[in-house]
């Protein structure tokens, strides 16, 4: 092949990827324009939606039904539905009964249905929400269905929705609040708090799962609704053999009768486990108690002094007075040094 037929083939080359170039680039350019045209257009729906519809749902925010509503337009969908979620979450009692009121007038319950049938991520999102809020008895299937979705974000709104459709279904969603670890613990709490008389029983349950991430999830179901446990249970909890599972239940433990088994704790290898048995005298423990602390103002780990000075003035017959004493008559520096970092950090807050 001569140089000028090979010329010829790299001019041919370079003028095709310059071609197939510009077009990526146009195409870029396209959608970017399209992008910000869908963007001025929801930003000028959601300005008449908010003009027109701002004044009816203000006065339904204050528990007055407006005598009539104009039709909503297809348009006006999304923004509408996000208007009305931000009222209903804004007011309290019989307004938000009110509010679900214009809304069923407007026939956002089918569309809300129809939105968790068919609409894309940010729509299903929204319905999820709407549905909650109307108590939609015909959403539920598919709430559940979503509830079990690898999405995070609506997988858990999913959990709030179906809690607030049908609160007795809370304990029937126990196995999937404490095996989803993409769920946070506080926020699932303020759903599960209304029913939390009925999680007690499968929340102890859940502790017997192979799990360790599982077990943990329920302790900390457990002590965020701050379940009031029988003295059997309380005793069960003291038996794990996992720090990190002992340190958590150990925030569950109030009943006298296991002072003993906490002292013992006391002499754990775990700092976390020494900690929060600590934690734990100064909730329920008695002046008994005070030498045994004393002695731990002195333990190697500095959560371990600084837990064991603040008990110290939390018993009974304890008190910043006795917390000078024990620590003068100590003879380990650092839990002298500890105690009068306490009792700095307690006379700044006087």
């Amino acid at each position: 092949m001569d140089s000028s037929s090979a010329f010829d083939i790299d001019a041919h080359a370079a003028l095709v990827t310059g071609a197939w170039t510009f077009a990526a680039a146009a195409l870029i350019w396209a959608e970017i324009l399209w992008l910000r045209h869908q963007q001025s257009r929801a930003e000028r729906t959601a300005k008449e939606v908010n003009e027109r519809w701002h004044p009816l749902l203000s006065l339904a925010s204050f528990g007055m039904l407006p005598e009539k509503l104009p039709p909503l337009r297809q348009k006006e969908h999304r923004a509408f539905l996000t208007l009305w979620v931000y009222f209903q979450t804004s007011v309290r009692g019989d307004a938000r009964e009110v509010l679900s009121q214009v809304a069923r007038q407007l026939h956002c319950d089918a569309l809300a249905l129809r939105m968790l049938a068919r609409g894309n991520r940010g729509d299903k999102l929204l319905a999820t929400v709407v549905a909650g809020h109307l108590g939609l008895q015909a959403a539920l299937a598919p709430l559940r269905a979503q509830a079990e979705s690898k999405d995070s974000v609506l997988s858990l709104q999913a959990l709030h929705s179906v809690l607030r459709i049908a609160p007795d279904s809370g304990a029937a969603l126990i196995s999937l609040c404490v095996q989803r670890e993409d769920w946070p613990v506080a926020q699932m709490l303020p759903s599960l708090r209304p029913v939390s008389g009925q999680l007690t029983a499968p929340l102890l349950a859940a502790l017997e799962l192979p799990q360790p991430s599982a077990v943990l999830r329920a302790l900390q179901l457990l002590a965020g609704l701050r379940a009031a446990l029988e003295l059997n249970a309380q005793q069960r909890l003291l038996h794990f053999d996992s720090p990190a599972l002992l340190t958590e239940a150990l925030t569950l433990i109030d009943h006298p009768s296991l002072l003993n088994d906490l002292r013992r704790l006391l002499r754990h290898p775990d700092e976390r486990v020494r900690t929060a048995t600590i934690d734990t005298l100064a909730r329920i423990g008695n002046a008994g108690d005070l030498d045994t602390l004393g002695v731990l103002l002195c333990d190697l780990s500095w959560r371990v002094r600084n837990s064991a000075a603040r008990a110290i003035v939390s018993l009974p017959g304890g008190g910043t007075s006795a917390l000078r004493r024990i620590a003068d008559a100590c003879t380990d520096r650092y839990g002298r040094n500890m105690a009068d970092h306490v009792l700095a950090d307690m006379a700044l807050t006087i």
